[in-house]
């Protein structure tokens, strides 16, 4: 079960849950709005035929009666209605805007019949005479429908409408038989006979009012819908939200080595999993880093103990064996304990600058705050007048680089000038730095007797250390000797990897 309970905990299974019910939640009030408006369509239909009746009836109620005992003008007034429909002036007791609309829904090419109570024809407007004026109303039927109940409601003068007229289910139109009489006290003097299609919408004069309401409608449902789903998706994506923003914070403090901030995330989904994922490669990374360094600082002893043995130590042990032969001689050849003497004196020089060369190693400009260019140009004056070789300096393209990068470079120029101060017998010295769009080189040409680079053992730790430096950073360190004519070390570094 709890394992069920988590597997819907994950953000998917959030994130569609939500969803669900908003939506089906939408559909519900959409469903609900629908009905209501139907049943107000409804409504307003059922008022629409009564509306029909009530002014139709109106129409033939204000003049039939009083046109009976004058056939001519009465036939000829059911003749216009026949032919153009009501008018204004048709009705004599009171009427509203809509009434034309309403009285004038008479179906086209029907006919209009008006009977005395004895049901003989007094008056009859059709495209085609069926029956005769002052003949008996001797028709049973009107398009297929039964009159008998019909005329029976009509002369008894039931006022319902419905028990006067007929519901055509084909075409949704009625045929009524209405009474007409003077006033609802006296007896019924006359029935008419018509067909009727009501409306299905408002009259034309007040299509105006259902432009206005819907309109209405669309800009309440616009005014609801969208502050509703504005609203939803802000709290939906808060909680992200705020969940995210703690690991991207956590994320950039760690690429810059701050690994102080921990974000946490209790939740089983895949965010909370990805958040105790990456704590835990946070503390692997913390843990390589130290490793790292802790190498580093390893490797920088040994290098340094390697410099001291092959260069302090030598001259130290060769300054005692001096020291110790003009002792020797001091009391027998003055002259040759002298020459002992200064020739210890020279190797105590040499063992001065030396330490100096390797003091100066153990500072790293980029550490100072100081540029590349800036560093590389003071070592090289300072190790020019340590060591009397002739140095010039060329830099090209000056800009920012990565820390990594400088530390590397400047190590490979320390080592480089050390080696050349060691073993390469030079007179001249030319440092070359260019930093270009894609790629930072640095070159150290000396003039020195050379060697052959195919004979260079791997156990050389001073060529060996500068390839695994530059390999570090993804750059690439190219050595070009000739015998007596000089050696060339290039250092390159591609920036489309490692910019400043």
């Amino acid at each position: 079960m709890k394992k069920i309970f988590n597997y819907f905990r994950r953000i998917q299974w959030k994130l569609t849950l939500s969803y669900a019910f908003v939506t089906a939640s939408s559909v519900i009030v959409l469903a609900i709005f629908l009905v209501g408006l139907a049943s107000f369509i409804e409504g307003q239909n059922n008022t629409r035929t009564f509306d029909s009746f009530f002014w139709s009836k109106t129409g033939f109620q204000d003049n039939l009666p009083y046109l009976l005992d004058d056939s001519e003008a009465m036939q000829k007034w059911l003749d216009r209605v026949h032919e153009q429909g009501f008018r204004w002036s048709d009705f004599e007791t009171y009427r509203v805007r809509e009434s034309l609309d309403y009285a004038n829904t008479l179906k086209a090419g029907t006919n209009i019949y008006v009977l005395d109570p004895d049901l003989n024809v007094l008056a009859v407007a059709a495209e085609e005479t069926i029956v005769e004026v002052g003949s008996p109303f001797n028709l049973a039927k009107i398009s297929g429908y039964r009159l008998n109940d019909m005329l029976e409601a009509a002369l008894s003068g039931d006022k319902n409408y419905y028990a006067q007229s007929i519901y055509q289910q084909d075409n949704g139109g009625y045929i009524s038989a209405f009474p007409l009489r003077e006033s609802d006290d006296q007896p019924v003097v006359a029935i008419v006979i018509y067909q009727l299609q009501p409306i299905s919408f408002a009259s034309p004069s007040n299509l105006y009012i259902y432009q206005a309401f819907f309109i209405v409608v669309t800009l309440i449902v616009l005014a609801i819908s969208l502050p509703v789903g504005a609203i939803f998706g802000w709290l939906a994506s808060r909680g992200l939200r705020k969940r995210l923003t703690s690991l991207s914070t956590a994320s950039q403090a760690w690429s810059k080595g701050d690994f102080s901030p921990t974000p946490r995330d209790a939740s089983g989904d895949e965010i909370g999993d990805l958040t105790r994922n990456l704590n835990a490669m946070a503390d692997q990374l913390q843990i390589l880093l130290q490793t790292r360094n802790e190498l580093s600082r390893i490797e920088e002893r040994n290098r340094l103990a390697r410099d001291l043995h092959d260069t302090v130590k030598q001259q130290t042990y060769a300054s005692r064996m001096q020291l110790t032969a003009a002792k020797n001689l001091l009391g027998k050849e003055p002259e040759q304990a002298s020459e002992h003497l200064d020739t210890a004196l020279q190797l105590n020089r040499e063992t001065q600058q030396e330490l100096k060369l390797i003091i100066d190693e153990l500072r790293p400009a980029a550490l100072e705050g100081k540029g590349l260019p800036q560093a590389m140009t003071e070592y090289a004056e300072r190790w020019q007048e340590h060591t009397g070789i002739n140095t010039s300096i060329s830099i090209s393209g000056e800009r920012p680089l990565a820390l990594d990068v400088e530390q590397v470079l400047y190590r490979i120029l320390q080592e480089s000038l050390s080696n050349v101060a060691r073993h390469a017998e030079a007179d001249e010295v030319a440092l070359d730095l260019n930093m270009v769009a894609a790629e930072v080189q640095l070159s150290v040409t000396d003039n020195g007797r050379g060697f052959e680079p195919n004979a260079v053992s791997e156990n050389s730790l001073g060529l060996k250390g500068m390839q695994q430096r530059i390999e570090e950073i993804n750059g690439s360190l190219t050595v070009e000797s000739v015998l007596i004519e000089g050696t060339k070390i290039i250092a390159s570094v591609p920036l489309s990897e490692k910019e400043g």
